[in-house]
């Protein structure tokens, strides 16, 4: 028990710092997703820190595309936790590697539903810094495709605010990080639109834009290459990707609500 409200019920995940249980909400007789700092990592004050901040930006967000925040606090063993709201859906990754490619319609809402929870992300002056499949959920919905929610705010910083990684030091997805960032110039919210390209490339094409063998062949690929070429689509949804994917910062769209509208016009020619 957690709080004399959340009772746990069984461990549903593991990463790097933190576990991830169901636990059953006692005030709302919910099901809810609690995440724990593991107990090791109380000793590391950048651990701690980087999990307050997580706690802190999402609790700036309220949006059916973001993760919901429901409750923080601090275990009975000194050990910080979260609470979020418990998503029963698959990870995009997962979709993807079931099904390869994705019907382009089917790929181009999801793009869509990410970048209105990204809009908000953006609008509370907050940067995701780790977007991926990985990282955007597909929940159940009455619609023809699933709600896109956007989790893990683990690597999210306050757009200009205080860095909590070393001087050039990159975190994030390598896949999935902009140009920019691999140069170790400041990151900006077209950072994120960057990942939102590479991750709708990857849902059409059934791989991402950049391949390498080693992460050294991946960077200069990012930094230096262009993708493979989509064929059999609209030209205006290849030129959503193209534009998304532009080296630098001055040549992509300029926030998330230009992006989607862009992508929302090019769906329209999608049969």
């Amino acid at each position: 028990m957690i709080a004399e409200r959340f009772r746990i019920d069984e461990l549903i995940g593991r990463g790097a710092m933190a576990d991830v249980f169901r636990a059953l909400d006692l005030h709302t007789q919910a099901f809810v997703a609690l995440k724990i700092l593991r107990r090791q990592m109380g000793g590391d004050p950048a651990a701690k820190q980087r999990f307050a901040r997580e706690g802190e930006v999402q609790a700036r967000l309220r949006h059916r595309n973001v993760a919901a925040l429901l409750a923080t606090g601090v275990t009975s063993f000194d050990e910080p936790y979260l609470v979020v709201e418990l998503l029963h859906g698959n990870t995009l990754r997962g979709v993807i590697r079931k099904d390869g490619k994705l019907a382009p319609r089917r790929a181009a809402s999801y793009a869509w539903q990410a970048l209105q929870g990204l809009a908000e992300v953006h609008a509370s002056g907050v940067l995701h810094r780790d977007l991926k499949p990985a990282n955007i959920m597909l929940e159940p919905s009455p619609g023809p495709f699933e709600r896109v929610v956007l989790i893990d705010f683990g690597f999210a910083t306050f757009e200009g605010g205080a860095k909590l990684t070393q001087q050039g030091t990159v975190v994030g997805s390598l896949t999935y990080i902009s140009p920019e960032r691999l140069r170790t110039e400041p990151p900006d919210q077209r950072s994120d639109l960057y990942a939102i390209g590479v991750i709708l490339y990857e849902m059409l094409a059934g791989t991402p834009p950049f391949a390498a063998k080693d992460d050294f062949e991946l960077i200069e690929a990012h930094l230096n290459l262009e993708p493979p070429p989509l064929v059999d689509l609209p030209d205006a949804l290849i030129d959503v990707i193209t534009r998304s994917l532009h080296k630098f910062q001055e040549d992509r769209f300029e926030t998330a609500v230009e992006m989607a509208n862009a992508l929302e016009a090019a769906a329209q020619m999608l049969s």
